[in-house]
């Protein structure tokens, strides 16, 4: 198997229930997973080279999970690095996964291009592609857009869940009354344009339904949906309606799909709601101590409820009905994979982390999928989409 041999994990507590067609299916594809926040974890110091205990990845679990490509993001805090200092924790972040390519030698390396991605998949090699989320780091400058194009982003999340100066999220579209204008800014339209230009994926994933439509009409590229579910199976506002997914499909993008349970079971929020409530004293500790919007309190959180949390996740069958609607609403083509893992408290049963990445082929073959189609789920599709937009 390509990437189990290379490093000599073993194989057994992964495969589990996998028979031989999926194994072989699964590690002979090209997967891609548009979306890891696992920088987060470097920048507290953590060593991901190696494997952990802790979080969703890390190199040795990539591989084991048969990952040939993973989008590696800049994600700035707006509470801590705005309106001073974004664009230096984005330089930050992208250090970080320059320190890990140095150290990781022949595991991981950066693509810019196509033919990177080729290469590496020859040699065997993760493929770290970046991703910036939320166009806080630019810093309403266009020149530091191109300075990112410069160390390696190749999409660009036009928003988070905050709005910035120039784009609204869609978190703020649903329930802010109190924006000063929806959609893109004459400014926003210039930086889709100037992504256009330099061969940068625009990302709709958080951003608001005007801004959505606003970068429709700007753009002339494939447009992508890194990490997002469907609204007719979750009305979360951060899923994608079936206009919208349709729209993503006549621009011939992909929507990638989430694992996070609040965007797959719209019931999942109740529950977790419930969980809170059991650790209410120690999360009102936490807050006091750390605040509530520090890493100390993000990660304490997780480690208090994960037991709890886990046991109220959905079935992975879940996240396949979601890729299924998408697959058979606008096309096969047009559907992958953007896990958010280290971004999200939890995952769904039976995809706790990156290594159970194969349950997905064994789910999709389950339902009737050919191994043509799979295989463009898994990853034919992002590779596709990359080239259409980045070799210009």
């Amino acid at each position: 198997m390509k990437y189990l041999k290379l490093l000599g994990i073993g194989m057994s507590a992964l495969l589990i229930g996998c028979g031989p067609q999926i194994q072989k299916l699964h590690y002979d594809a090209f997967v891609a997973d548009s979306h890891c926040d696992i920088l987060l974890r470097t920048m507290n110091g953590e060593d991901v080279s190696k494997l952990t205990t802790s979080g969703h990845a890390d190199i040795p679990r990539f591989y084991e999970g048969g990952v040939d490509l993973e989008v590696f993001i800049i994600w700035v805090d707006p509470y801590r690095f705005v309106p001073v200092g974004a664009y230096d924790r984005g330089n930050e972040m992208i250090d970080s996964l320059e320190a890990l390519e140095i150290k990781s030698k022949d595991k991981l390396r950066i693509v810019r291009n196509y033919s990177d991605i080729i290469q590496n998949e020859e040699d065997g090699v993760l493929s770290a592609m970046i991703g910036l989320e939320g166009g806080h780091p630019i810093e309403n400058d266009l020149k530091k857009l191109e300075h990112f194009y410069k160390r390696g982003v190749r999409y660009l999340g036009i928003t988070w869940n905050n709005s910035n100066e120039w784009a609204t999220s869609a978190k703020d579209e649903v329930n802010n009354d109190s924006l000063s204008f929806r959609g893109l800014t004459d400014f926003g339209r210039d930086v889709i344009r100037k992504c256009d230009e330099l061969g940068i994926m625009v990302d709709v994933s958080h951003s608001g339904e005007q801004t959505f439509w606003d970068i429709l009409e700007v753009s002339t590229k494939p447009i992508i949906a890194s990490h997002s579910c469907v609204y007719n199976m979750c009305n979360h506002y951060r899923n994608l309606k079936d206009d919208q997914l349709k729209a993503i499909r006549d621009k011939n993008g992909v929507a990638f799909v989430n694992f996070y349970p609040a965007y797959l079971d719209s019931m999942f929020t109740e529950r977790e709601a419930e969980v809170q409530k059991k650790y209410k004293t120690e999360l009102d500790q936490m807050k006091d101590e750390f605040g509530e919007d520090s890493d100390e309190y993000w990660y304490g959180s997780m480690e208090l409820m994960k037991v709890d949390m886990q046991a109220i996740a959905p079935e992975v069958d879940l996240l396949i009905d979601h890729i299924d609607y998408i697959a058979k609403l606008i096309g096969v083509d047009h559907v992958g994979i953007g896990s958010d893992f280290d971004g999200v408290e939890v995952l769904p049963k039976g995809l706790e982390d990156v290594t159970k990445l194969p349950i997905i082929t064994q789910k999709l073959l389950e339902r009737g999928y050919s191994e043509l189609d799979i295989k463009k789920i898994l990853g034919e599709n992002f590779k596709r989409v990359f080239r259409d937009v980045i070799e210009k």
